[in-house]
């Protein structure tokens, strides 16, 4: 009698045999020994293609990452060596995570930061908890904001019994903080009260 075992389900190895690992490194202009050294740890990872690229993290796009995500198909990994390589904010960072196991690919760092959708159906939900749950935060905070703006507008921007000024003078507060001048040089420039510079200037970010 011979009995022949056959897997449900087949292990890691042989699921991603023919997968492959995409590397990712970022560093900014001057720090080009930097990106080698990622580069270079990454290839030792086992990156079979690494993309790079000096660029300011505060970049809306950044084409060389875009273009190794676009690399990845089911079953690969990015790596990086950490995630402020990537990513500027929470925000953007659980985008990309979530979008990432909606495909069944890994994001893994260097210092030990993994996320996938194969580790366990819990790890995969708690992603798109926080990232809904980040959602939520901006969609309330920005309410609060318009709620407030629209308080603003019905007291005639006067709220609280705040003196108004003039347009002008307004946009002189709003020209002068954008050069970079603080609130109380702005207030020795403009006699406005402190107060009133942060209620003009507030309400300049909110339009």
């Amino acid at each position: 009698m011979s009995f022949k075992f056959k897997r449900k389900r087949l292990l890691l190895s042989e699921k991603y045999k023919s997968s492959k690992a995409i590397g990712y490194a970022r560093a900014i202009h001057n720090e080009h020994a930097y990106l080698e050294e990622q580069i270079k740890n990454l290839k030792e990872e086992g990156c079979s293609l690494v993309f790079s690229e000096l660029i300011s993290l505060d970049e809306e796009i950044k084409p060389q990452l875009n273009k190794a995500i676009n690399c990845l198909s089911e079953g690969d990994q990015l790596i990086m060596t950490q995630l402020d390589r990537a990513f500027k904010n929470k925000k953007e960072c659980l985008r990309t995570i979530n979008k990432l196991i909606n495909k069944n690919i890994k994001l893994r760092t260097l210092n030990d930061f993994f996320a996938d959708n194969e580790s366990s159906k819990s790890n995969s939900s708690i992603f798109k908890i926080l990232y809904e749950l980040d959602n939520l935060e901006d969609k309330s905070l920005g309410e609060r904001k318009k709620e407030q703006l629209l308080r603003r507008k019905l007291s005639g921007n006067n709220l609280g019994g705040r003196p108004k000024i003039s347009p002008l003078k307004e946009s002189l507060v709003i020209r002068l903080r954008n050069e970079g001048y603080s609130y109380r040089s702005i207030r020795s420039q403009t006699g406005i009260a402190l107060s009133t510079i942060r209620r003009v200037i507030l309400e300049g970010e909110l339009m």
